[in-house]
């Protein structure tokens, strides 16, 4: 009995250490989950196109023979993934380990975020939350550019906000690393609007600081580094050209995506899938429905999240309103007070205008312009701890709102891209979970122990992570299409050893390149009318070897052969 009870305490006490520390448990259980999906991942092979771009870039940063170089592309992963072929390592998996070690550091930086805001249980919490949604864990080791853009963004984030509030020596590092932000995924650069929304809401602060001429100057130098660094990089990388057209692109988003498979049009797409992007369910499926939530139908869980969320929400503005309005006469409206209600309703009114006909940068900035004036019209005057608090939670409203306008106002879109919304979804889903806790302790008028409260955190977590994890086995498949392109380019290496020499085409022409280590052309049977037309082109191109790879049946082709299948990919030789 007494053994027991001994056991008992010592479990006690580990949970309770757990609840008061949990961030060493939360590296753990990342790593764990990392380790066991860069398994699955190496299993598998490479989940999509772009990756074999990043692989062949990767390629040329480090010196060695390849092919099919796309230098316009950001240059983060490739650059990194470079650095461990000059080691001697050249494999697919680099990328995957890669990819993996960034979504640990990025994961723990959430949860350093979140506990400027939320107690440390809470904060393990919404950081399980964050790997757990499907947008997340199925691209955590994937070898893509989307999770490395929102780690090096949270980061950014979280030094400004420190060194706001503790140490002004961190706000060093909020340019480089969203600079670094920037490198990974070119569109995080919107970033900088968060960060602008949050200097803004505390400038006060920030003028009454101290150090303020040397941050400036020194960040005004950091600025001027990295300009010049950048330029100089992508100078000698010949892609100068390629990166202005695509910044011209990406801010003023007129790429019209008509020719793209992922060409929608829909404004709100991402917000009808919110529900999908919580969980989803069964948990048997297809792998692209883990890919590709949108593909999938929500959980019963996403439905429980999400209640539980929204009614957490409106208690919360709730209580605000009634805590901010409470204490002063609403009766008399005064002069600015109707001049700053009436300012936001204009700029509301002009933001849904803009956005319906899909003007970007007029959105971005009335956007920013109206979470503004909202901070400055309801938190006027309020406490220091209630402005903390706002302040983050305006922050984390410009976040999700930026990139939602920017990735909804685009023609094409993919589930993917909600990554960039990803840590502004899970912060306002467990702000909604811990206000729902608080309006349960109201309601039933029992006050739990922070013990109890931790253990019902927990539960959220490992439900979640545990669900979240059962649905990408129950949809993995036992390996990609890509795998059997890489046979199939071995097989060519044994079959003619001169390949280097022979004109190579493929409908998949960066997988191929990146196995073959030579550059290989697309020939896409898509764009023709008939088979006899792409036959044609394939004659005039004078082409040795065609490896078709995504076509559903594979048709007979004039001139030319099959010589060899592997799975869904097929290889044709010119007679």
């Amino acid at each position: 009995m007494d053994q027991d009870k001994k056991q008992g305490n010592v479990i006690s006490r580990s949970l309770k250490q757990v609840c008061h520390n949990p961030l060493i448990v939360l590296i753990l259980i990342t790593l764990g989950i990392v380790s066991y999906f860069l398994s699955i991942q190496m299993r598998i092979g490479v989940p999509y196109w772009d990756v074999f771009n990043y692989l062949n870039n990767a390629l040329y940063f480090a010196g060695m023979e390849g092919g099919s170089v796309a230098i316009f592309l950001p240059s983060l992963l490739p650059l990194l993934t470079s650095l461990l072929f000059r080691m001697g390592y050249v494999s697919i998996n680099v990328i995957f380990i890669v990819s993996g070690f960034i979504s640990i550091v990025g994961v723990t930086g959430f949860y350093l975020l979140l506990k400027q805001r939320f107690n440390p249980i809470q904060s393990f919490a919404g950081s399980i939350i964050f790997i757990s949604l499907p947008v997340m864990l199925s691209w955590v080791v994937s070898g893509g550019i989307d999770i490395p853009g929102v780690v090096f963004s949270i980061w950014a984030i979280y030094f400004l906000i420190i060194g706001l509030k503790k140490d002004s020596r961190f706000l060093y590092f909020v340019l480089p690393l969203a600079v670094i932000a920037i490198m990974a995924r070119y569109t995080s650069g919107l970033i900088i609007l968060p960060i602008l929304i949050y200097l803004l809401i505390n400038l006060d602060e920030l003028k009454t600081n101290e150090n303020l001429k040397k941050i400036i100057l020194g960040v005004l130098i950091e600025f001027g580094v990295l300009i010049v660094g950048s330029m100089y990089f992508f100078v000698k990388l010949g892609a100068t050209a390629s990166i202005f057209n695509l910044i011209f692109a990406v801010a003023t988003a007129t790429s019209t995506g008509a020719g793209d498979v992922a060409y929608n049009p829909n404004l709100l797409y991402y917000l009808q899938n919110l529900l999908n992007y919580i969980s989803v369910g069964p948990i048997q499926g297809t792998y692209q429905q883990i890919l590709n939530p949108s593909m999938g139908i929500p959980s019963i869980l996403s439905y429980v999240i999400a209640i539980i969320t929204i009614v957490g929400l409106s208690f919360y503005i709730y209580r605000g309103a009634k805590s901010r309005f409470g204490m002063v006469n609403p009766s008399p409206l005064n002069r600015s007070n109707l001049l700053k209600f009436t300012l936001t309703l204009v700029l509301v009114a002009g933001f849904v205008i803009s956005f319906y006909f899909k003007s970007l940068i007029i959105s971005e900035i009335l956007l920013i312009s109206v979470l503004y004036l909202l901070y400055l019209f309801l938190f006027n005057g309020a406490s220091d701890d209630s402005k903390g608090k706002a302040s983050l939670d305006f922050m984390f409203i410009s976040w999700f709102g930026v990139f939602f306008i920017f990735h909804s106002i685009l023609p094409f879109k993919v589930d993917r891209y909600f990554i960039t919304m990803a840590p502004a979804f899970a912060y306002f889903i467990i702000l909604g979970f811990s206000q729902f806790m608080e309006l349960v302790d109201i309601k039933s008028r029992i006050t739990k122990s922070s013990f109890r409260k931790c253990g019902v955190y927990l539960i959220l977590a490992l439900v979640l992570l545990s669900s979240a994890t059962a649905i990408y086995v129950g949809h993995t498949p036992k390996k990609t299409f890509t795998i059997d392109i890489g046979n199939s380019s071995d097989w060519i290496k044994e079959y003619d050893p001169h390949y280097h020499d022979k004109n190579i085409r493929s409908d998949y022409p960066n997988a191929v390149s990146w196995y073959l280590k030579m550059d290989v052309l697309g020939a896409y049977p898509r764009l023709f009318n008939t088979t006899g037309e792409f036959a044609d082109y394939l004659k005039n191109s004078n082409v040795d070897y065609y490896i078709d790879s995504t076509s559903q049946s594979h048709p007979d082709i004039e001139g030319y052969r099959i010589i060899k299948s592997w799975g869904v990919v097929v290889i044709y030789q010119k007679l």
